[in-house]
């Protein structure tokens, strides 16, 4: 029983903290993409 109510606080912190994770992660990619960025010319 101890057991159990341990691997069920652990899923209730664990699955929260990597749905988080992975959406940052997703959003950091295009700021890390391999194209460099374009540059503006100065008028």
């Amino acid at each position: 029983m101890k057991l159990m109510r341990l691997t069920l606080a652990w899923l209730l912190v664990a699955l929260p903290l990597a749905w988080g994770v992975t959406r940052s992660v997703q959003k950091a990619v295009p700021l890390f993409g391999s194209k460099p960025p374009v540059a503006v010319p100065k008028s």
